[in-house]
């Protein structure tokens, strides 16, 4: 799972490396960017744990939708299919950013099965208190605060699709990039 991570995040690198100097009209890179691999037929426990804490930068390799545009007009399919990919990748950054800002610390109710939030701190706003109560430990457990189940839903979909969006916004830059050759 690591080297694919590592992998996916070195060719989103690349397609977006790619697009950007084939958009300002210069030649292609002499070296595209290589997944960070550990070489050998034994990848130690470290070096997985660190690319699975990181995503393999991912994040950080995320296009920016606009060099498409310069390679034709707006209403081109090609041209098209990469921004709509470039905008489910943004969806991916979205769920990622906001994935923990659905849950709330909880505690148990007066009736067995009952779960209540933790009550507030006196003196901070809703939102600080909400973080302080998740970060410092206090009640029985966490919890998707209730009523936002489905966009809990929506943004756990979209941060965990950014390898398989990846992978599709690639080969959508690769078929843009061989239909402008």
């Amino acid at each position: 799972m690591a080297m694919s991570k590592a992998h996916d995040a070195a060719l989103l690198r690349a397609a977006g490396r790619l697009l950007v100097r084939r958009a300002d009209g210069r030649q292609p890179p002499r070296r595209l960017p290589r997944p960070h691999v550990v070489p050998g037929p034994y990848v130690p426990e470290w070096w997985m744990s660190g690319v699975n804490s990181t995503y393999a930068g991912i994040w950080w390799a995320l296009p920016a939708a606009g060099p498409e545009l310069r390679l034709g007009s707006p209403d081109d399919p090609f041209v098209q299919d990469v921004a709509r990919h470039a905008r489910l990748l943004q969806a991916s950054r979205v769920g990622y950013r906001g994935r923990n800002d659905l849950y709330e610390a909880y505690i148990h109710g007066d009736e067995p099965g009952e779960m209540q939030a933790v009550p507030p701190v006196p003196g901070l706003s809703a939102e600080q208190s909400r973080q302080i109560n998740l970060r410092v430990g206090r009640g029985r457990g966490i919890r998707v605060q209730p009523g936002r189940d489905s966009e809990f839903v929506l943004l756990h979909t979209d941060y965990f699709a950014v390898w398989d969006r990846a992978r599709a916004y690639a080969a959508a830059t690769v078929r843009l990039l061989q239909a402008r050759l």
